[in-house]
């Protein structure tokens, strides 16, 4: 159990949903799977706290529950994979706003805040939004991009309770793709104030994370080809990997086998994409042979066909994350050392201060170095004497054991993002003043400007806060951009480091 991760997760459920949440959450970490009555017994709380904490952390999918060995009792465990992922809601929205739009980007994030909700409510509430911002979009255009998100898999169905008549119910997922029952002329009559009784008033959805995963998967691939070659042959990948998910389960190690003709086909199509259709072989070509062992033939008839291995080339990322982390943490010359090391597999002390091209002395201090950092590993080996006589040999090796680094560098990851939420709160507090100042002056003049105040009276507001004061507000705001663009940036090698352990 990680006890970094553990003091993130904390930060963000107090963030969230305050401190009574945040110690049951703790309390399920902390001891695991646990029925109500030994919550209540660490936690010292009232049961109706409890109970309260443990319906938020649900609802929000935040915790899990399963029936206890006594079937009228559930046990409640916290998924922290899943309170992770709130600091990477703001990238689920972009990446909606960039492929649907602003429209479907409002029904997303009304589906993160609310958890779970009925597609008719989020369609009223997503026009009662674009209405306050004067924007005129239709009901029924607003139930198209609904089922778009539904037809992309971004959202899928709430499962439903199959234990009806059982304490502890036992949720199960049932047609989570199929379209949901939208009146138009109903939700119309519905916002008149009428009476009507909405078909889908049952049927509930949520975001599907796994969808958003696999975008920003296929996403952190095609940056590496188009960074290591160029666009097109990012683009070429970017084809690849469209053609994955008709064929294959989009969490497979390796993809079923894809006829190179099609994609050349689907290249022809895109009118942007002429010097990669003038040059497609070179650049598949390019890419079989590149070291990230990506795609690979699989057979020779008709132009042959091709396979995507994921798992290599995440594999290939985590290296190369792990080298540039050394890269950073020491110098060039210990990630001399550390490529050695990968390159031989196992190797002798001597043998690396032969072969790596630095002095004898700080080559084998840096590599000592690294072995005390984790990044390096001893294997030991005896090779008894000749004849079976004298005392057997000893000899040391140094190898790397790559999933041993890579949990290494998450924890340093958990870690670093604990300074940072612990810095921006600590921020926050020492300037919750001016902080608070700067928002009621804002709002003050929002509502003046939305009554049509003149300018100088907007003015007036706004000298009520001092030049020192506003000073001390953009020194704030630039420190909380940094933290929080430096946050993102530790999530993207989060999420790198989690997607080389899943394959592996």
């Amino acid at each position: 159990m990680s006890s970094q991760l553990g003091k993130v997760v904390s930060l963000i459920l107090i963030d969230r949903f305050g401190p009574v949440v945040e110690r049951v959450g703790t309390s399920l970490y902390q001891f695991g799977s646990s029925p109500l009555l030994h919550i209540k017994k660490r936690t010292d709380l009232p049961i109706s706290k409890i109970k309260e904490s443990l319906t938020i952390l649900i609802k929000y999918q935040l915790a899990t529950f399963a029936v206890n060995q006594n079937e009228n009792i559930a046990n409640y465990s916290i998924d922290t994979d899943k309170v992770l992922l709130m600091l990477r809601y703001p990238k689920y929205i972009n990446i909606i706003k960039k492929k649907f739009g602003d429209s479907s980007e409002m029904i997303v994030e009304e589906c993160l805040q609310r958890s779970y909700i009925t597609a008719s409510e989020v369609i009223l509430k997503v026009h009662e939004r674009l209405t306050k911002n004067e924007e005129s979009i239709p009901l029924s255009q607003l139930k198209n991009e609904f089922i778009s998100l539904v037809n992309a898999k971004y959202l899928i169905r709430l499962p439903v309770n199959e234990a009806v008549d059982k304490p502890v119910p036992k949720l199960v997922e049932q047609e989570i793709h199929t379209l949901p029952p939208v009146d138009v002329i109903l939700l119309q009559k519905f916002k008149a104030g009428e009476a009507v009784l909405l078909p889908d008033k049952d049927i509930y959805w949520h975001v599907n994370f796994d969808r958003f995963h696999q975008d920003m998967r296929d996403k952190i691939i095609i940056s590496a080809f188009t960074k290591k070659f160029d666009e097109n042959a990012g683009e070429l990948v970017k084809i690849l990997l469209q053609q994955m998910y008709i064929r294959t389960d989009p969490w497979a190690d390796v993809t079923n086998p894809i006829p190179i003709l099609e994609i050349k086909d689907l290249a022809r199509k895109q009118k942007n994409l002429g010097q990669l259709n003038a040059f497609f072989d070179q650049y598949v070509n390019v890419i079989e042979q590149d070291h990230s062992n990506l795609i690979r033939k699989s057979g020779e008839a008709s132009g042959g066909s091709f396979q995507i291995y994921l798992k290599d080339a995440y594999k290939q990322f985590a290296w190369e994350l792990i080298e540039q982390c050394v890269m950073e943490k020491f110098d060039s010359k210990a990630a001399r050392i550390f490529r050695l090391v990968k390159l031989k597999q196992y190797i002798e002390p001597n043998m690396i201060q032969k072969l790596v091209m630095i002095p004898a002395k700080e080559a084998k201090r840096l590599t000592y170095q690294l072995y005390e950092e984790n990044f390096l590993h001893i294997q030991e080996l005896r090779k008894q004497a000749v004849g079976g006589g004298g005392p057997s040999k000893l000899y040391t090796l140094f190898h790397i054991k790559l999933e041993l680094v890579a949990r290494m560098i998450l924890e340093l990851c958990y870690k670093t993002l604990f300074n940072i939420m612990t810095r921006r709160n600590h921020d926050k507090s020492t300037n919750k003043r001016i902080i608070d100042k700067k928002q009621r002056v804002d709002t003050i003049t929002l509502g003046m400007r939305s009554q049509g105040a003149e300018e100088e009276q907007l003015a007036e507001i706004e000298e009520m806060i001092t030049p020192p004061e506003k000073e001390i507000i953009a020194r704030i705001e630039k420190n909380m951009k940094k933290l929080n663009s430096i946050e993102l940036e530790i999530d993207d090698t989060i999420f790198l480091l989690q997607m080389y352990l899943m394959y592996n």
